[in-house]
């Protein structure tokens, strides 16, 4: 019981201790602890780690594209490609213009772009056989329905947009808070 009493009274007597420092004044007239200090030590420290972090990994990416060999320059993020249509009106995308005729040439910029890897889709066809009375309202988009990749892709500059509007939102909060 005298153990908890004492290690009791110790924490009592550190919290004190810290109070006082809140309280107390240093020969300038300021406390010598503040809340604002300790934020803008928070803050300051923050940012460190971030720029160091920012640094580490453009190291990485500098190591990473130095071992894949990688020639193009990194100020470079745009890339080629060609598009054209073959004679039975499919068209054709490539890194290389079309051979045998004309192609359309695009500038792509990689920094633009996300890579998600390929889903399996065939858990999609299941559910669609198991709901037919769904089935025509909910359209698998695939290749052969450009109405459904048309629609999907409408879908998408939605979602697009509604992410455009939140990250302005927070720059402006963010903005307003400094």
């Amino acid at each position: 019981m005298k153990m908890k009493a004492a290690s009791y009274l110790m924490i009592m007597v550190m919290l004190v201790a810290v109070a006082c420092l809140f309280v107390l004044k240093r020969p300038d007239g300021k406390p010598w602890l503040s809340v604002q200090s300790i934020t803008q030590s928070v803050e300051h420290n923050a940012n460190e780690l971030k720029r160091q972090g920012i640094d580490a990994m453009d190291q990485v990416k500098s190591h990473t594209n130095d071992l894949l060999g990688d020639s193009k320059p990194a100020s470079s993020s745009h890339t080629q490609v060609y598009r054209w249509q073959d004679a039975k009106g499919q068209w054709h995308y490539s890194d290389k213009p079309n051979p045998h005729g004309h192609s359309q040439a695009y500038q792509i910029d990689e920094s633009k772009i996300t890579v998600i890897a390929a889903e399996d889709t065939s858990i999609l066809a299941a559910k669609a056989e198991q709901e037919p009375n769904n089935s025509s309202s909910k359209v698998v988009p695939t290749a052969l329905n450009p109405a459904a990749v048309q629609q999907l892709m409408k879908d998408t500059q939605d979602v697009q947009k509604l992410m455009d509007e939140r990250a302005k939102k927070i720059d402006e909060a963010l903005k307003e808070n400094r």
